[in-house]
C-alpha cells in the first residue's frame, strides 16, 4: 500500500480520500487546533490508523526530523499531499496572493517534498489560482511561478481544473489541481464520470443533486437552525430556488451599468441541482422551505455536501465547523484522484522534453482574463479611487 504525508490537512478530506483510493497516511499536520482535533477524533475509524496526527507551523517543520518521526528515510515516502490556504487567491477575499503570507507557504509545501524526497506532490488550491497575477501583475503569473518552483526543485508538473460534481459530489466545485513528479510517469487526471443529465454520454451518470442529500440528512436538530433576520429576510422574500439576492454592481467600461453579482449569503439553492461551492463561511446558501420561509444549510448538511461520512467528527462551535468543512477536499473527488496517483509510481518514468504549457481550456481562460483587464482594468481602478 503506497504511503503519503500531508500538509495544511484541515479537516481530512484529501487524506480520507486517498485512503478510499488505497493509499495510506503517514503523517498530517495543520496548523488549526480544531482541525488536528478533527483529525485524531476520526482516526482508527477507517481512517488514519497509522498516522501521526500534529498541530504545527509547517515553515518549523524539517524533511529529516519529519520522517525521523515517523520512522522512514528520504525517499522512502512517494507521495506529499495537500493544499496552502487559499484565502490569498480566492475571489471570495481580497486575493493579495504573495502579499499575504498565506500566499507563500507553497514554497515550504515544495521545500518539504523536496526534503522528504517525494517522487510525487499533489497540490489543490482554487479555481482563482488560475488566472491570480503575480508581482509583474499579469494574469497567469502566480500559477507560472509556483510551476518554476516546483521545476528548480526538479519537479515536472501538470494542471488541470476540476469539477467536483463530475465524481459524484453533489456540489459544483472546480479547484485547481497541480501534479508534480520526478523519477515517475507522468499523470493522467481522471476522466468524469458524471456529467449534466443532457450532457451524459454513454457511461456517465447525471449529476448528484443537493435533493438526495437533504433526504440523506433528514431533519435538522432545532440547534442547528439559522433563519434570517432583518434585511435579508426583506431580501429573500419572493425569490426563487436558483436565485439570489444581488450585490451592486461597479461601473466599468463594458459594463457601464455596473458589474453586478450575488451578494455573499444571499444566495437560495436549488435543491434539483448539485450545490454551489461549499465556503468556509457561516453565511451558506438558504434552503426555501415547504411554508416559504428560509433556512440556512447546516454544517452537517454541508459536510454530506463534501462526501464526509455521516458520522464524521468536526471539533469546534459552528463557525469552526463550517470554516472545516469548507475549507476541505471533497473526499470523492480526492478518491477518483488516487488510482491516477498510484499508476505513476508504477508507469514508465516520463524523460520527454517538459514545458510550461497548459490544457487549451485553461490557457483560453487565462487569455480570457487578460483582454478583460485590458477593456475594464482603468474603470476598475477609477471606481476604487472614487
Amino acid at each position: 500500500m503506497p504511503e503519503f504525508i500531508s500538509l495544511f490537512a484541515g479537516a481530512g478530506g484529501l487524506d480520507l480520500g486517498l485512503e478510499r483510493a488505497g493509499w495510506s497516511c503517514l503523517y498530517g499536520v495543520d496548523s488549526d487546533p480544531n482541525a488536528v482535533a478533527t483529525l485524531r477524533a476520526n482516526q482508527g475509524r477507517n481512517f488514519g490508523a497509522d498516522a501521526l496526527f500534529e498541530c504545527a507551523d509547517v515553515r518549523e517543520l524539517r524533511g529529516e526530523d519529519l520522517l525521523a518521526r515517523i520512522g522512514r528515510k528520504r525517499g522512502e515516502v512517494p507521495l506529499m499531499a495537500g493544499g496552502p490556504p487559499c484565502q490569498s487567491w480566492s475571489s471570495a477575499g481580497k486575493q493579495l496572493g504573495f502579499d499575504d503570507p498565506r500566499g507563500k507557504l507553497f514554497r515550504d509545501f515544495v521545500r518539504l517534498s523536496d526534503e522528504c524526497g517525494c517522487r510525487v506532490i499533489v497540490f489543490e488550491n482554487v479555481r482563482g489560482m488560475l488566472t491570480a497575477r503575480g508581482p509583474g501583475g499579469e494574469p497567469g503569473e502566480a500559477l507560472r511561478i509556483i510551476r518554476e518552483t516546483l521545476h528548480e526543485r526538479g519537479y515536472r508538473s501538470e494542471v488541470d481544473l476540476l469539477n467536483a460534481a463530475d465524481y459524484g459530489v453533489p456540489q459544483r466545485r472546480f479547484r485547481l489541481f497541480i501534479v508534480a513528479y520526478r523519477d515517475a510517469a507522468r499523470p493522467r487526471f481522471p476522466v468524469p464520470i458524471y456529467a449534466k443529465p443532457e450532457d451524459c454520454g454513454l457511461f456517465q451518470k447525471p449529476w448528484r443533486r443537493l435533493s438526495e442529500v437533504l433526504a440523506e440528512a433528514g431533519p435538522p436538530p432545532p440547534e442547528d437552525v439559522i433563519r434570517p433576520t432583518g434585511e435579508m429576510a426583506k431580501r429573500l422574500r419572493g425569490l426563487k430556488p436558483g436565485q439570489g439576492a444581488k450585490s451592486p454592481g461597479k461601473r466599468e467600461t463594458t459594463r457601464p451599468g455596473g458589474h453586478w453579482g450575488y451578494l455573499q449569503g444571499g444566495f437560495v439553492a436549488d435543491p434539483e441541482l448539485p450545490a454551489r461551492t461549499v465556503t468556509a463561511s457561516s453565511q451558506q446558501d438558504w434552503l426555501m422551505l415547504e411554508d416559504g420561509s428560509h433556512r440556512r444549510l447546516t454544517p452537517r448538511e454541508c459536510s454530506l455536501i463534501q462526501t464526509f461520512p455521516p458520522d464524521w467528527k468536526f471539533v469546534g462551535n459552528r463557525a469552526a465547523q463550517y470554516r472545516l468543512v469548507g475549507n476541505a477536499v471533497p473526499p470523492l473527488l480526492a478518491a477518483a484522484l488516487g488510482p491516477a496517483l498510484a499508476a505513476m509510481l508504477e508507469g514508465e518514468i516520463d524523460r520527454s522534453p517538459f514545458d510550461f504549457g497548459l490544457p487549451p481550456a485553461l490557457e483560453s481562460a487565462i487569455r480570457y482574463t487578460k483582454r478583460e483587464e485590458q477593456r475594464n482594468g482603468a474603470s476598475r481602478k477609477a471606481a476604487v479611487c472614487r
